[in-house]
């Protein structure tokens, strides 16, 4: 066998009518989904098929079992195949988990009263980029949050413009270098290449998002089954990444505790008669379950909606309560967006929106892929959202310099005033 990092390939140039794929890794389920480059579509993409399979072997951002995920991902692969009438043999890969984390690193670049050329902007990122500690981490991407050029603050492309001193503020998302390298070997093993690798949190808003919210701010919260993870879009680019270690597994696990069932019949409770708010109609009306009896076996019971609501209703309040925290101790809560878009399988559950937007106090929508009209009906919900901001992530305009590789040290830059300067003054202080 190969080793794991020889698997990795280095991206390629998107070619009008190659073949591309995506590979998402949750704890509940791994979607796929197969497209063609096609520069003409909107999405970057035409859609030729997709698959999903239950996750084994990967939990909470964790591989358990290596064989298992293997025929996991074996199984959603061979689905999208069939679908698609395609053989592939690379993968875009989404990679989350409660392991993934954000960090902000700052450089400044003496420009000399020029013109900022793409030369100085490549050479700004490395400089920041070599400031990211490894500790044993792999960088996944990482995008300018904002620059300053002189005087001049929150600057989206100083490429062009004259001054004297440049400086960038990156974020840096990183994962664990052992998670990373045997997700890869794992795919690998499924004769697949792992083209590159992107942080699923930031794939979730990248199919989830519209242009207006990327541009002007908002918050993706992707509600999964082990992890809730939220990246805020600032500027047109993905500016912070949060977790909270709890999803739609916690919800079924309560379920399965408070009622005394299965989690598998938890799951189906959940799916079929759940509902996040007590409060709303209908919640009086008695519904069959399944309940474990003396003897082990299920049996046959009823109970009122009312009474799985009042279990559903505080997990999830907490877990948006866990964001809305997360959210306010970023570094960049004082220019953090005001509007959330929820997305991922548990934000399906009735109610989750109401209570998101009365604990985050701000406006929230329930999100599906931007690209619905070219994945059509089937996959055109939110369980593809990650997979389908896989395939166009190229397509969206980002700046991801993550390959821009590292360089000197040049000093991070400091000031008096702005917003700029404060949180260059805070990592400084604090890091």
């Amino acid at each position: 066998m190969a080793r794991a990092d020889a698997k990795l390939k280095p991206a390629k140039a998107a070619r009008v009518g190659q073949a591309i794929a995506s590979l998402d890794i949750g704890s509940s389920k791994i979607t796929c989904l197969i497209g063609r480059y096609d520069p003409a579509s909107k999405s970057g993409f035409t859609f030729l098929g997709g698959g999903r399979q239950q996750s084994r072997g990967f939990d909470g951002g964790s591989i358990r079992d290596m064989e298992a995920l293997e025929r996991s991902i074996r199984l959603a692969v061979e689905d999208a195949e069939r679908q698609a009438g395609e053989r592939i043999e690379q993968v875009i890969l989404g990679i989350t988990g409660a392991k993934v984390a954000c960090e902000f690193v700052a450089a400044v670049s003496d420009i000399g009263g020029r013109e900022v050329t793409r030369k100085d902007l490549k050479k700004l990122h490395g400089n920041a980029l070599g400031k990211v500690n490894p500790k044993q981490r792999e960088i996944l991407s990482a995008h300018p949050v904002l620059y300053k050029l002189d005087d001049q603050e929150g600057i989206k492309d100083p490429a062009g413009m004259i001054g004297e001193r440049l400086s960038v503020l990156l974020s840096v998302i990183t994962a664990p270098r052992t998670l990373v390298r045997n997700l890869v070997e794992c795919v690998g093993r499924a004769h697949l290449h792992v083209d590159r690798i992107i942080p699923s949190a930031v794939a979730s808003g990248a199919g989830t998002l519209i242009d207006d919210e990327m541009e002007h701010g908002a918050v993706c919260i992707d509600m999964g089954s082990g992890v809730t993870a939220a990246c805020a879009f600032i500027n047109g680019a993905p500016a912070w990444l949060g977790l909270v270690p709890a999803g739609g597994a916690n919800v079924t696990g309560d379920i399965a505790q408070g009622i005394g069932t299965t989690f598998a019949a938890a799951e189906r409770m959940k799916t079929i008669h759940g509902h996040a708010d007590s409060n709303s109609p209908g919640m009086a009306e008695r519904v069959e379950v399944a309940r474990l009896g003396d003897d082990g076996r299920l049996n046959a019971s009823r109970l009122a909606r009312g009474e799985i609501a009042a279990i559903i209703g505080p997990r999830i309040e907490e877990i948006f309560e866990y964001a809305g925290e997360t959210l306010a101790n970023s570094e960049l809560r004082n220019i953090m967006p005001r509007r959330t878009v929820l997305t991922g399988g548990a934000s399906q559950l009735p109610g989750v929106r109401e209570i998101a937007g009365r604990v985050l106090k701000q406006p929230v929508r329930l999100g599906k892929p931007v690209d619905a009209d070219t994945l059509g009906e089937t996959h055109a919900n939110p369980v593809f959202s990650t997979a389908a901001g896989l395939l166009s992530y190229e397509f969206r305009g980002f700046t991801d310099v993550a390959r821009a590789g590292k360089a000197s040290d040049s000093g991070v830059a400091t000031g008096k005033n702005g917003l700029f300067s404060r949180i260059l003054r805070w990592l400084n202080e604090n890091f």
